[in-house]
């Protein structure tokens, strides 16, 4: 195909998408961020299961579903068909997380955490927000790719990257969103950045450079651990309730190209 003409092309489709308020990733054009394809390195899976693909007590093995700081009465699950489907359902005052994805203790393949110095992350799955309900202006509530890494003195460091927010988590003073950053908080051992803001009930896939949010972050230094991977829903404050689907969650980790 002429290549003028292949720019015409993109270009009538990107102002009909607009005008039609169609969302390119909907036609099958995937703006997703990638770190490139970078010839002198190799990529390789490091975790199992990203397709929901096994027993459920396997599923629910791997992929290490949990909740943190919410009361025992909150109403939250986390389902294993051949999807990951994600359940909140919160009260009044009530704050935490509940989290899900591959952790180094078991969703890792070699059971172990993996070194990131010198080497590049990159993470790819498809999610679907079928729920993002909250009551008021004032309610903190977030959907995220996250990640814990581990530092040579041993402390923990957690990046995030935010797919989904209440219009008051970006207007935290330690972030920059009003001022047209990307920073969504920053403050002890977290830092969370914006991402996009995915629509309600439509499949996105997003492929997403890790090291690049944890370089700009915390630096990416020798010694340093990926822990785990992982999505996760958090609020604080008002009543949420919040339902999405995962799929194909696949972690890569870029090696150095060996040429025999």
């Amino acid at each position: 195909m002429d290549l003028r003409f292949q720019a015409v092309l993109l270009l009538t489709t990107i102002a009909l998408s607009s005008f039609f308020n169609i969302q390119l990733t909907d036609l099958g054009i995937d703006f997703s961020q990638s770190s490139g394809e970078d010839c002198s390195k190799e990529w390789r899976i490091v975790n199992v299961d990203g397709d929901v693909s096994l027993s459920t007590a396997e599923d629910i093995r791997y992929w290490n579903h949990h909740i943190f700081r919410f009361r025992k009465d909150v109403e939250w699950n986390v389902e294993f068909t051949d999807k990951v489907t994600i359940y909140l359902k919160t009260e009044e005052g009530d704050g935490g997380h509940v989290a899900t994805g591959m952790w180094w203790t078991a969703g890792f393949i070699e059971g172990r955490k993996i070194p990131i110095y010198g080497k590049k992350v990159q993470v790819e799955f498809d999610v679907k927000v079928e729920k993002f309900d909250y009551e008021g202006p004032d309610e903190w509530l977030r959907i995220a790719l996250a990640c814990a890494v581990q530092r040579r003195d041993d402390s923990v460091v957690y990046t995030e990257i935010d797919f989904l927010d209440s219009p008051n988590t970006q207007r935290h003073p330690t972030g920059n969103i009003l001022f047209g950053g990307d920073v969504i908080y920053r403050g002890g051992d977290v830092v969370e950045f914006k991402f996009d803001e995915a629509p309600l009930k439509v499949w996105r896939h997003y492929s997403i450079d890790l090291t690049y949010y944890i370089e700009r972050a915390w630096g990416v230094e020798e010694g340093d651990l990926l822990e785990s991977v992982y999505i996760v829903v958090e609020s604080d404050g008002k009543p949420v309730e919040v339902e999405l689907k995962v799929d194909n969650f696949w972690i890569s980790v870029s090696e150095p190209l060996v040429i025999t």
